[in-house]
């Protein structure tokens, strides 16, 4: 039996923790392929619409477990309260999804969790990343777009931090963080609590940038953690920013090898601010 499936081996055990919809099905298996490159371990995959057939699929892999989403009322509150907000530009994507990886963190059943978005690959050095909880929680840098990143003024009325700190930093982006549970308890409830605020208050849902990435940083700033956020950009490097040939970026079985060669001191790759390939 896997940590994954047993409560009493969940405070020993470790993995990386994702969501996949349909749309982003092949995402989900190249992550996989390049977490069992780096370092073996558990992938836990919360399915946002997967179809039957992918999700067959998918646990029919060694070391990916595909699990329904918590039952937690906050989900249900964030699919209400955003029916009526203005739809994405990506007709497919729904805009509820953007707000609950804390809540998925949180159901998480193990001890350390590294979050990654099914967009990004692993290059290497994941055993490295896990070693870095050892001394806190783990945040990465928002580099594609870091001029857009901070929260609205209005949020920091609405929801007032009582410590001294800059509103425009940290720059961070939510696709790679690392938690570990019971330790960082108040850190991942600090970054629920503007999510659940957004839920219910249309007015903190608008001054909150970025959905889910917009409440970390709140939480952030809130409990003085901008220190444990990485100053290298080779944890969360935009594909955009690689400086890779276009031909280096074709998607098939080849990807993760030419970019561990391209990039050898990147350790994750992202599709961020990038369409992903395979769509």
């Amino acid at each position: 039996m896997s940590a994954l499936a047993d409560p009493d081996r969940a405070s020993e055990s470790r993995a990386v923790v994702t969501a996949c919809d349909a749309n982003y099905f092949q995402g989900l298996l190249a992550l996989h392929a390049s977490v069992q490159a780096s370092a073996p371990c558990p992938v836990l995959c919360y399915d946002l619409g997967l179809t039957a057939p992918q999700r067959a699929q998918a646990e029919r892999r060694p070391n990916l477990s595909v699990a329904d989403l918590p039952a937690d009322p906050l989900i249900e509150e964030l699919i209400d309260a955003t029916r009526e907000d203005a739809p994405l530009a990506k007709s497919d994507k729904r805009l509820w999804p953007l707000w609950i990886c804390p809540l998925l963190i949180r159901a998480a059943p193990l001890r350390d969790v590294v979050w990654l978005d099914c967009d990004l690959l692993v290059l290497r050095g994941l055993d490295e990343l896990f070693a870095l909880l050892d001394t806190g929680p783990v945040f990465t840098p928002e580099l594609h777009a870091p001029e857009l990143t901070p929260n609205h003024p209005e949020l920091y009325r609405l929801m007032p931090i009582r410590r001294e700190f800059d509103q425009l930093l940290p720059v961070v982006n939510a696709g790679v963080s690392g938690w570990r549970h019971g330790r960082d308890d108040a850190a991942l409830a600090a970054y629920i609590l503007p999510v659940a605020t957004a839920a219910r208050d249309r007015a903190v849902r608008d001054a909150i940038a970025w959905w889910d990435q917009g409440a970390l940083i709140w939480a952030i700033q809130s409990l003085g953690l901008e220190h444990r956020v990485l100053s290298s950009p080779a944890w969360n490097l935009p594909v955009a920013q690689a400086d890779l040939a276009p031909e280096a970026l074709t998607w098939n079985d080849g990807l993760l090898a030419r970019l561990q060669a391209a990039l050898p001191a990147v350790r994750i790759v992202h599709w961020n601010g990038r369409p992903a390939p395979w769509t």
